[in-house]
């Protein structure tokens, strides 16, 4: 017959194995959880630059270029309207060109090619100070103007 004392440490030794391996489950589940997290990480990365990298393709291909004038003039208009009060009305003839390269652009790029022309003006010194701040205001609300989505870009 077994005495008590190796009937308690027997008992003890169970209880201790079963919360051992609990807490072996508990790490299991949050290594996987862990792992899930990384992985939903580095795909939805992909994803990104992925995403970008058509984007950049569609700016290459599309060049900009009515934008980027659109963007020159409307500043340099705002410039003079500043400094003669005079209006321009040619800003509306030059706004549908632009407004036409922005909807082949396609939403999910607009504002990454408006940012590019910016970034490109202000590279090349052709705005400097306040001029690059007013041009970037416009850059951001030119989809609005030109009554596509996003209505303002964020940049």
């Amino acid at each position: 017959m077994q005495s008590p004392n190796h009937l308690i440490s027997t008992r003890h030794h169970h209880h201790t194995d079963i919360q051992s391996r609990i807490t072996m489950a508990r790490i299991a589940v949050i290594a996987t959880l862990f792992a899930t997290l990384l992985l939903i990480t580095a795909v939805s990365a992909i994803y990104d630059n992925s995403k970008q990298a058509k984007c950049r393709k569609q700016i290459k291909r599309l060049k900009l270029t009515h934008c980027e004038q659109y963007l020159i003039d409307r500043e340099m208009v705002a410039l003079l309207r500043r400094q003669l009060l005079m209006v321009n009305q040619e800003e509306e003839e030059e706004l549908k060109p632009c407004c036409d390269e922005m909807e082949k652009l396609g939403s999910k790029c607009r504002c990454m090619g408006l940012e590019q022309i910016v970034r490109q003006l202000r590279e090349r010194g052709e705005m400097q100070g306040e001029e690059v701040e007013d041009m970037e205001d416009s850059a951001r609300h030119l989809p609005s103007d030109c009554d596509l989505e996003p209505k303002t870009c964020k940049f």
